[in-house]
Order: C-alpha cells, then sequence, then structure tokens
C-alpha cells in the first residue's frame, strides 16, 4: 500500500492550496508576526505534493515537483521581502528569485535522491540541502541569509537559548526535523482511513502514526523545556558599564545625504550626545554614516567633522564616541592598489569605505571597515564576470560601488569595553560576528540606518535578529540606529530599552561587559559545515546508486 494509491492524488486546487498554506505558515511564523509555532509545519504541505509525486511513477515528477515548491517559495519570499522594493524594485526582485531558485533546488535534489537512494537516505539528505543553502548564504558573492530557519525565533528567546550552543542552524534544524515529524504522523494518519484496510493494517497505520506524534512532542519539548529553564534562571555575567545610543532620525531619502544639511546633523548628534551622557558614561554610539561626507583617513589633515567631535570630547573626561562614516584611504600614484581602488581626477587614487571610528580624548582614532557588504549597494558579486556593472550599483546615499573591506576585525577598546563596531548588514551573520568575541569583544556595538525601508517589517526584523547574536555571544548589545529601532539587548535575548520609530532621541544604559566564551562561539557554524559536506557526499552516494541500477538492467 502506498500514499498515491488512496489519499494523495491530489487535484491541482489541492496543491495550489498546498503551496499556499504553507508560504502563509512561513511568513506568520516569521518576524515580526512571530506566530513561530507554524514554523513546525510549513514544508508539510509540500512534502505530501511530494509524495504523492514520488508514488505517482510519473517521469516528470521531478519537473512537477520544481514547478510547485517554486510556486510556494515564490510566494513566501514575496511575503517576507517584498518591503525591499521600498530602496528599488531590483533590490527586491533579484533576492526573491535567487532565494526562490535556491529553496527549490534543495527539494528537487531530496526528490532526486529519494529515487535514487530510498527514502531514508532522501530525508538526511533534505536536511543536509537544505541548510546547505543556507550556509552558501552566508559565504558566497550573493550572500543573503534573512529567511534562515533559524531566524524565525529571533522574538521568541525564551524558545532557543541553546544557541549559545548551536547558532541559528541548530534552529534550523530543529523546524526541518520538526516538519518531517509532523508529515509521517499526518500521512499514517489519513493511510489509516482507507476503507480498503484490514483491521491489522488499519491497527499498524494507527499505532505507526502515533508513534511520529510522540516524536514530534519530544523533538519540541525537549529543547523548549531546556531552553525555558535556562532563560529563567541565567544570571548576566561581567563588569558593567555605562552607555548610551543616539538615534538623530534624519530621512535617508531627503536630507542625510545632503550636503548643505552636514553641519545642521553634527550639531544635532553632539546636542543629544551631550543630553544623553552622565558623569558614568563610557561610551556614545552614534549610528551608520553619521559623518556621511568623504572622511578621507590618510591624508593628514582633519575633516571639520572630525575637529568638532574632538573639540566637544575635550570637554569630558569618560566617554569616547563610536561613529560610523563614509569613509576613503587615498592612495597616491605608482602606490600598491588594492582591488576595487578608483582613479581619482586629480591623480592617484582612493579606495571608499563603510565605517567606523573610535574617538578617544587626545587620541588618534581607530578605524574599522565594513566587510560585509550588502549585494548591489556597497559591493558587485564576481567582479571578474559582473565588475563592468559596477557602475549601476543603486545609490542609496553615501558611496556607491564596490567599498573596500579588511580581512580581519577590529575591536574598540575603551575603559574597560572592548566593543565589536558591527555595521548594519553585518549582525545577520551569525559566524562573522563571533570572529569579534574570539578577539576579546565583551560588548557588540551595532550601527546601523534602517530609515531606507520605510515602516515596514525589514527594520522590525533588522532589529529581531540581533537578539540571536546576543544569545550566541552571551553578549549585551548596544545599537545606534539612524532611524528604526535603537536600544540595549542583553545577553538572554531580551530587548532592555528601545526608541521608537522615526523618533530623534537617546537612550543610556548599563552594560554587561562579559569575556567568557560559548560554545558556539568558539566553533561557530559548525553544523552548517557538517550539512554541506553530508550534501555532497549524500548526492554522490545518489549518484552511484543510479549507475548502479543502470548497469543491473537486462
Amino acid at each position: 500500500m502506498n500514499s498515491y494509491s488512496f489519499w494523495l492524488a491530489q487535484p491541482r486546487s489541492a496543491k495550489l492550496l498546498y503551496a499556499l498554506l504553507g508560504a502563509l505558515f512561513f511568513w506568520l511564523a516569521f518576524p515580526p508576526h512571530n506566530q513561530v509555532y507554524l514554523s513546525f509545519f510549513f514544508l508539510v504541505p509540500l512534502l505530501l505534493i511530494e509524495d504523492e509525486l514520488f508514488f505517482s511513477g510519473r517521469a516528470d515528477s521531478g519537473k512537477q515537483l520544481w514547478l510547485w515548491s517554486s510556486l510556494q517559495f515564490l510566494i513566501l519570499n514575496t511575503l517576507c521581502l517584498w518591503w525591499i522594493k521600498n530602496a528599488a524594485w531590483i533590490g527586491a526582485i533579484s533576492p526573491i528569485l535567487a532565494n526562490t531558485l535556491l529553496m527549490s533546488g534543495a527539494f528537487y535534489l531530496f526528490h532526486l535522491l529519494k529515487k535514487r537512494a530510498g527514502e531514508r537516505i532522501a530525508l538526511l539528505g533534505l536536511i543536509c540541502f537544505w541548510i546547505s543553502y543556507e550556509y552558501i548564504h552566508y559565504h558566497w558573492d550573493l550572500e543573503f541569509p534573512w529567511l534562515t530557519l533559524g531566524n524565525m525565533f529571533a522574538n521568541t528567546p525564551e524558545l532557543v537559548q541553546w544557541y549559545d550552543k548551536t547558532g541559528v542552524f541548530g534552529g534550523s534544524l530543529w523546524v526541518l526535523l520538526l516538519n518531517i515529524a509532523f508529515f509521517y504522523a499526518i500521512k499514517h494518519t489519513l493511510l489509516r482511513r482507507n476503507p480498503a484496510l484490514d483491521a491489522d493494517e488499519k491497527r499498524w497505520f494507527g499505532w505507526s502514526a502515533l508513534r511520529y506524534y510522540v516524536r514530534f512532542i519530544v523533538l519540541f519539548a525537549v529543547p523548549a523545556v531546556w531552553s525555558y529553564s535556562t532563560y529563567s534562571s541565567y544570571q548576566a555575567k561581567g563588569l558593567t558599564a555605562e552607555v548610551a545610543v543616539v538615534q538623530p532620525n534624519y530621512d535617508p531619502y531627503s536630507g542625510k545625504f545632503d550636503q548643505e544639511l552636514y553641519g545642521l546633523q553634527l550639531d544635532t548628534l553632539l546636542l543629544l550626545s551631550d543630553r544623553s551622557m552622565t558623569p558614568e558614561t563610557r561610551l556614545v554610539l552614534w549610528p551608520e554614516t553619521s559623518i556621511p561626507g568623504s572622511l578621507w583617513l590618510n591624508k593628514g589633515d582633519e575633516n571639520w567633522q572630525q575637529s568638532a567631535i574632538k573639540s566637544f570630547l575635550s570637554n569630558y573626561e569618560g566617554p569616547a564616541f563610536l561613529v560610523g562614516a563614509s569613509a576613503v584611504t587615498d592612495y597616491p600614484q605608482g602606490a600598491k592598489l588594492p582591488d576595487y581602488a578608483r582613479p581619482h581626477p586629480s591623480g592617484g587614487y582612493y579606495l571608499p569605505h563603510n565605517s567606523a571610528l573610535l574617538y578617544r580624548n587626545g587620541e588618534a582614532p581607530l578605524v574599522y571597515h565594513k566587510s560585509k557588504l550588502v549585494v548591489g549597494v556597497e559591493k558587485m558579486p564576481y567582479p571578474k564576470i559582473m565588475g563592468l556593472l559596477d557602475g549601476f550599483a543603486l545609490d542609496l546615499g553615501g558611496m556607491t560601488g564596490t567599498l573596500g573591506t579588511q580581512e580581519t576585525r577590529t575591536i574598540f577598546r575603551h575603559a574597560g569595553i572592548a566593543a565589536a563596531p558591527v555595521i548594519c548588514y553585518e549582525s545577520i551573520f551569525g559566524g562573522y560576528v563571533t570572529d569579534y568575541i574570539r578577539g576579546g569583544a565583551n560588548l557588540i556595538a551595532i550601527i546601523t540606518n534602517d530609515g531606507w525601508w520605510a515602516d515596514t517589517d525589514g527594520y522590525r526584523q533588522h532589529m529581531a535578529f540581533a537578539r540571536l547574536r546576543a544569545i550566541e555571544n552571551r553578549r549585551d548589545i548596544a545599537r545606534s540606529a539612524n532611524t528604526g529601532i535603537s536600544g540595549f539587548i542583553n545577553q538572554r535575548g531580551d530587548i532592555v530599552g528601545q526608541t521608537g520609530w522615526w523618533e530623534q532621541t537617546t537612550l543610556t544604559a548599563q552594560v554587561h561587559l562579559n569575556d567568557e566564551l560559548t560554545f558556539y562561539t568558539r566553533y561557530g557554524d559548525y553544523i552548517g559545515r557538517t550539512a554541506a559536506f553530508l550534501a555532497v557526499l549524500l548526492y554522490l552516494i545518489g549518484l552511484a546508486r543510479s549507475r548502479t541500477k543502470k548497469s543491473l538492467r537486462p
């Protein structure tokens, strides 16, 4: 008895409903909707479709599965990522289509492996193919790990305190295992209703369904109970220091990058900083590109904005300023040039950066250059192939085209604080952030500008993902946004203070400075690396078995 012979002979209307339900479940589970329990079922409708196609014996079953999975994932990605269009339509269409292809590709490989190597190996393959697709999104030139399954739980930190052991890939694994267990529970429940079965067969399917329901409950309950217990008993670690975050609230489309308003913006930042500081304040965060003009780093002369910041700091003994800037490195004629250096009209070359600087009273600023760049805005992927398109990079203010990066992380140290300067997009890369923590950072300092996306899900998701970095590394987070959400997150992933959208304000809080390393901090995305290795191995096993079957045919 197979599934196709009874209850899965679905008309197109049923498959369409399945695809729509799966997409809706994912969208409702994802921040900021936070109905996270629906994530445990979003793949079940697609697994039902795949099961029918597998047992149908159709020659085009793989093609049909790819089409139906593409439909579900296209709807899913559109629902979750439409807000990017507020910056540029092409900026939304590209990741939506790329994610759809990668997600449906993982399902297609699962179906292919199932035909070649059997169901059990294929299920392991589905898990590995899916996590591999997510892992690739953290490491190739088209990086966009926004919809990683483990990000589902960003606003429910009480469920995933074990991310300090696994990172977000542990959450992806959890979601996949629960979807598979529930699919088999539903499948065997429905098979038991087949009137053609005798009593013993119905009894067998009943007990089998019960076993899968029990597995589903155990798979959910054990991590959840352990997490709730950890969450309720966790005590913040480390000494404390006072930190302030500034939200100046300038519209990135109409003012922030207007050169005539640079002086007004700087005056606003200094005034807000003065209001936020107390005699105990040790660090003040300004958002990404707070200095929006070209800040030349190695010409020997000070930018007027730098001079104003240093003059302001000379009136205080305690604080340092962590400031976002559009910075430029100058290279004279004949110097060894880095990749992406641009010729200067007056001679020589220059390389723009999206940077963070730490200003301390009486000292030269420390500098870090953003190194996880936004595709299509701050870098052109695969420059040897697409380098000619660099001039078509989206202009979202400040520097455009491929920017300069750096190979190692820079830690900003001041008065016992060792801050990881994480700039905007970098905060969604868990493994990347661990480089700072292993280097000695005891505080994560995120500076960003989330005003590009208007009042949509985008800036809320970005803020939520930061909560996972806090859990993974057990570090407090201070976050300064030009507009969006500024605030503080503790080591459990709780938001302990935040600003509103489109609000000019400041916040001050005591943060804990933890120096201990978590298991995840030490070993990073080991689940992703393991899945990628197994995915290749399983694909080769399937290929070998397929060739063996062909050779045995008469």
